[in-house]
């Protein structure tokens, strides 16, 4: 179990030039208090009803009938949670306004941040702070804060091959977040274009020189959706693509401050409370770490902000540590507390 909000605020408790002043989210983006429902239907007679579920087409001779790992991290996580409630944590009981507003400071607070802190398609841009506390930065007359001991790259990851020579590689782990196509971000951007990102097709996310970043007994860590699709393209064809063998995975959990599921197991390809992280690894060197454990479930309340996933490094094996990290993909939204190279087109370090 660890805690995205309070880790964010200790990454940026010492930032350079500001002695009295320390930064952290908004903790309104982490008030889950209650899981998410679907909004109501308005009837013409300005009643409400329950929003109807549409039925999930099924491709033909396909049948998602795969429960195992939903049924194991639900089994995993009542038990943990009772643990957890055993120690004060995840005791808050959610009152009848909560019950009504569906988490809606949290929603207008995402809402907010996306209409006013928009993502430049036309930043290009690298930087490197060597400090080993935060550093306050500016560009183009925006203020932006970079995390200690970390360099970044705000490129359009498919231009990796051309910034080769400012990586110094091979690095020990590479950790990507891509931006998997699905239809919800698609809906998404239609709303709101700030919302939504630029998604890539597997085939170029298979093309990403992975194997040229990565030297023998490296690791790679990826966030992936719970489409089977994408999990099986993954497995078979891009992870092979960058010279990696399978290892295993880690499922992320997201909870109330209650401890309840954000939302309810479903059936595949049914939303799910969970996300997950696949491994893999370069054989070959002589490796000093054990490889990651297989099936560990990682327990947080999220932050409201769509695919801002919660801080690894709280959640590493013991003993683990490694020297030279690179961090690519939706970088906006990941935590970078070690050594680490950050690759992204999104640069989110505005304040």
């Amino acid at each position: 179990m660890i805690s995205h909000d309070h880790f964010i605020r200790t990454v940026y408790e010492r930032v350079e030039g500001t002695p009295n002043r320390r930064f952290a989210f908004d903790s309104s983006l982490f008030q889950i208090n209650t899981p998410f429902v679907r909004p109501l239907c308005i009837k013409k007679d300005n009643t409400t009803s329950p929003a109807r579920k549409r039925r999930k087409k099924h491709r033909s001779g396909i049948v998602n009938t795969d429960m195992k790992d939903a049924v194991y991290v639900k089994e995993y996580a009542v038990a943990m949670i009772e643990e957890a409630k055993k120690l004060g944590h995840y005791c808050y009981v959610p009152t009848s306004n909560d019950q009504k507003s569906n988490n809606v400071a949290a929603q207008d607070k995402v809402k907010n941040f996306y209409h006013s802190y928009p993502v430049s398609p036309l930043l290009r841009l690298h930087g490197e702070n060597s400090l080993n506390q935060g550093l306050i930065t500016e560009v183009n007359g925006e203020s932006y804060l970079v995390p200690a001991e970390c360099k970044f790259f705000c490129y359009d990851v498919k231009e990796i091959e051309h910034k080769l020579d400012l990586l110094v590689h091979p690095y020990d782990l590479i950790l990507l977040d891509p931006p998997w196509w699905n239809k919800y971000i698609r809906r998404k951007k239609a709303k709101c274009m700030g919302a939504g990102y630029q998604m890539m097709y597997n085939k170029d996310l298979a093309n990403v020189p992975v194997a040229t970043l990565t030297g023998p007994g490296s690791l790679v860590a990826v966030w992936c959706t719970n489409s089977i699709s994408h999990l099986s393209c993954l497995q078979n064809e891009i992870l092979p693509a960058w010279g990696m063998k399978y290892v295993g995975q880690w499922f992320w959990l997201k909870v109330t401050h209650g401890g309840e599921p954000v939302c309810e197991f479903s059936e595949p390809p049914g939303k799910q409370p969970f996300e997950r992280i696949v491994f893999g690894y370069k054989k070959g060197g002589n490796r000093k770490q054990p490889l990651p454990e297989s099936d560990k479930v990682i327990i947080s309340v999220p932050s409201a902000i769509h695919s801002h996933k919660p801080p690894l490094s709280g959640a590493k094996q013991q003993n683990h540590s490694y020297g030279n990290i690179i961090v690519t993909g939706g970088a906006k939204f990941q935590n970078c507390p070690m050594l680490a190279v950050s690759l992204t087109d999104e640069a989110e370090l505005k304040y």
